[in-house]
């Protein structure tokens, strides 16, 4: 496979290789808009692949080093007066100078710079992204590849973020009920998920943590953190309403309390909003024990489960996670901010005012089953009449700890579990909610194909509605 371009396709050892798919998707709307591209390279390879990007980028300069050595690679950025588009590490597989050779470099480059690391297992991707904790971090990977070291790792930047646009304020709201698993000696998952916030939010920002219920937790004396002590156990969906009105910020960013941050994620979600959207960032799994991703493998897109086709029950089934189209997207930037059918309940940002006042918060019904905030706030954003959309943004993450039935922290029986499901399927596929301007059969057509919908999803919706009497 090679790249294709309207004046040649181009054929070598590195577009030949794995790497064709990402490079494709991640380029192909920038052929001509890059002018000066950098490879960290090696002997007789790099000038072989500078002849391939000069093929690929016409208008572009190529420019070629062999080593990582800061001051080589500040004098060449000086000679060459900078204005780098593009950055291809495709030199020493030294953990080391790899991490040397980008922040010595990103510094120095343009803030809309493009900064790839070639060729990484998955040890060395965590510790990179660890090391550039101030930039924004992308890993790809796919089945495709050879071997466990064919992992590329996109860099851009993200502290630029508040000087494009006056960045509001952002009250993170976190609903607790017994979170008492500890990360570490006397840290609970709670507290550390606090103290990664604060770590993390890097613009005007407010945390309130709602406890669900003893016991209760203390924090270290953080600024603008509060807490809400109740004596007993609301529902989450109760909660998180509670919470929304203390908010005082402009924004409510809702996170389970068992969730690691990425860098600026306040501020980079509000920087691309919209009032009337959801919105969501890139879901990765947490390990707890580690504070870090359990892998590379994320998802960006989540689907509405069918409820015909489940065998369990009348339900949305929890998860959706849709890693296909997740794949087909993964590198082409003009996805970086894209429409997704349904998104994790762990983690979202919302206008506060559009989310009470005209969303209309959490409904009352089922007030101590799930939170089915998928369906409850996914399908209202998208079938009100507001022209509302739920969004996934790429530029920044969170990760999230998958909990089992032993550190659960909202505990839920099979009969409360199941009349949460059936409660909201037969709502939502009822099209009971009056407030719609859009039936549920034009969700389900907007993102056809959607994974567990078979093709005759009308048929069954239309002997559903027969059987149980609905018009």
């Amino acid at each position: 496979m090679a790249i294709k371009t309207n004046e040649n396709k181009l054929a070598s050892p590195k577009f030949g290789n794995s790497y064709t798919f990402f490079y494709s998707n991640m380029f192909l709307d920038k052929k001509d808009s890059v002018h000066k591209l950098l490879e960290i390279g090696s002997g007789v390879k790099r000038k072989n692949n500078l002849s391939v990007w000069q093929g690929f980028f016409p208008k572009a300069k190529i420019y070629g080093i062999d080593q990582a050595n800061p001051l080589r690679l500040k004098k060449l950025i000086k000679e060459i007066e900078g204005n780098i588009d593009v950055v291809i590490d495709d030199g020493s597989q030294n953990l080391k100078d790899i991490i040397t050779s980008c922040q010595t470099l990103m510094p120095l480059l343009k803030k809309d710079v493009v900064y790839v690391i070639e060729g990484t297992n998955r040890q060395q991707a965590a510790a990179i992204i660890d090391n550039l904790k101030n930039y924004n971090c992308h890993v790809m990977r796919r089945s495709r590849m050879k071997s466990a070291n064919d992992r590329l790792i996109s860099v851009t930047n993200i502290t630029n973020v508040s000087k494009r646009i006056k960045m509001a304020k952002v009250s993170i709201i976190v609903p607790s009920c017994n979170e008492i698993r500890e990360v570490s000696p006397s840290v609970t998952v709670l507290q550390r998920t606090v103290q990664d916030i604060y770590e993390n939010a890097t613009g005007d920002f407010e945390v309130i943590v709602g406890f669900n219920g003893p016991s209760y937790q203390s924090f270290p004396n953080y600024p603008n953190l509060r807490t809400l002590e109740l004596p007993q156990n609301i529902g989450i969906k109760a909660m998180i309403n509670t919470l929304c009105i203390m908010a005082t910020g402009k924004y409510i960013y809702k996170t389970d309390a068992h969730c690691k941050f990425g860098k600026g994620f306040d501020e980079i979600l509000q920087a691309d909003m919209e009032d009337n959207w959801l919105v969501t960032p890139r879901f990765y799994v947490l390990d707890p024990d580690k504070w870090e991703w359990q892998d590379s493998r994320h998802y960006d897109y989540f689907y509405l489960c069918c409820p015909f086709t489940d065998r369990k029950g009348f339900r949305f089934q929890a998860g959706g996670h849709w890693p296909e189209l997740t794949a087909k997207r993964e590198t082409n930037h003009k996805y970086d901010i894209d429409e997704t059918p349904q998104f994790h309940g762990s983690g979202w940002l919302v206008e506060k005012d559009f989310f009470l006042n005209k969303i209309g918060g959490f409904p009352n019904q089922d007030p101590m089953g799930h939170a089915q905030e998928p369906p409850n706030l996914g399908l209202k954003y998208w079938l009100g009449p507001w022209g509302g959309k739920v969004m996934v943004n790429k530029k920044t993450w969170y990760a999230h700890m998958h909990q089992d039935n032993s550190v659960k922290g909202y505990h839920y029986t099979r009969q409360e579990t199941h009349i949460s499901y059936d409660v909201w399927a037969r709502y939502w596929m009822s099209d009971k909610w009056g407030g719609r301007i859009h039936n549920i059969d034009w969700f389900i057509e907007k993102f056809m194909p959607m994974p567990t919908w078979p093709d005759n999803w009308r048929n069954l919706l239309e002997n559903w509605r027969k059987e149980n009497k609905i018009k």
